[in-house]
């Protein structure tokens, strides 16, 4: 639930600055946060796919192994984005860290 609620910010990000600003502005943000959301769902799928009481060991080493490939994955795809000729770097990494930042309020929006 909180990686569709960091879709829909990345989305409602790149609506205002298209809004605001200009297409280019706009695709720049979203990739942004794509590169915040993508290794965020990466990560949960490989962490939760199991029920931890019943499988212990290998929900610990997903969470390791997951939280791993979330960083790599998070380098990589920057990599890519920024060797971009047509991005607007800026609005780039607004759009990352606004999505990011979304982490941290989730639990404000979604009480278990």
């Amino acid at each position: 639930m909180a990686i569709l609620f960091q879709a829909g910010i990345a989305g409602l990000v790149t609506f205002v600055v298209w809004v605001l600003y200009d297409p280019l502005s706009a695709k720049s943000a979203l990739k942004g946060g794509l590169v915040a959301v993508i290794p965020n769902f990466v990560f949960a799928y490989l962490a939760f796919r199991y029920i931890a009481s019943e499988h212990v060991e290998r929900v610990k080493a997903l969470m390791l192994g997951g939280h791993t490939l979330k960083i790599i994955l998070t380098v990589v795809l920057c990599a890519l984005v920024l060797s971009q000729s047509s991005l607007a770097p800026g609005f780039f990494i607004a759009g990352f860290v606004i999505t990011l930042l979304t982490q941290l309020t989730a639990s404000f929006f979604f009480k278990h």
